[in-house]
């Protein structure tokens, strides 16, 4: 569904903040996946041929596409975009429905902040260590770092749907 300004017209001035912040983290994923994807063909063009490929690109790509993932998980769930099995709630009446996604928005508020909180904890202990990567030396604790933003914003997203405040507006058939 693209998004339009009316759709993010009508909703709270907190509700359109986490919104039009999380389309900017989407944004920036898609950037570091564009990224990736350049790094990727130059590497395979370059040893196609001249022989030679950057040298641990498969190292990048691992810690891009990581990366990237964090970054696409606050608009997924500003707009409700995570799987949902409703076999047993289709009968069910839209404030039973309700409650039951503000019950699954406070779970996965909990697990977001809990993934956060762990990877921020391992970038620290990792970046302690001083652990790299194999080929490049990249500090593997950067790729944790950079992780967290979009796992903790994902977390308050999921925070604020779980009292209620919505993020998006709902579709016709939800």
């Amino acid at each position: 569904m693209a998004e339009t300004p009316q759709a993010a017209a009508k909703l709270s001035p907190l509700a359109r903040t986490l919104h039009v912040i999380a389309v900017y983290f989407a944004y920036l994923g898609g950037a570091v996946i564009a990224g990736v994807g350049l790094m990727s063909a130059v590497s395979i063009i370059g040893r196609s041929f001249i022989g030679r490929a950057i040298q641990g690109d498969f190292e990048l790509v691992e810690i891009g596409i990581a990366v990237a993932g964090s970054l696409f998980l606050p608009y997924c769930q500003a707009t409700r975009g995570h799987i949902i099995v409703d076999f047993f709630t289709l009968s069910a009446n839209p404030r039973s429905i309700w409650n039951l996604d503000r019950i699954g928005s406070f779970l996965m508020a909990v697990m977001f902040l809990a993934v956060g909180w762990r990877t921020l904890v391992g970038a620290f202990d990792i970046a302690r260590s001083g652990e790299t990567s194999m080929l490049m030396s990249v500090p593997i604790w950067i790729g944790y770092a950079c992780m967290v933003p979009g796992v903790l914003f994902a977390g308050l997203i999921a925070t604020a749907q779980s009292i209620g405040i919505e993020t998006a507006e709902r579709r016709v058939n939800e």
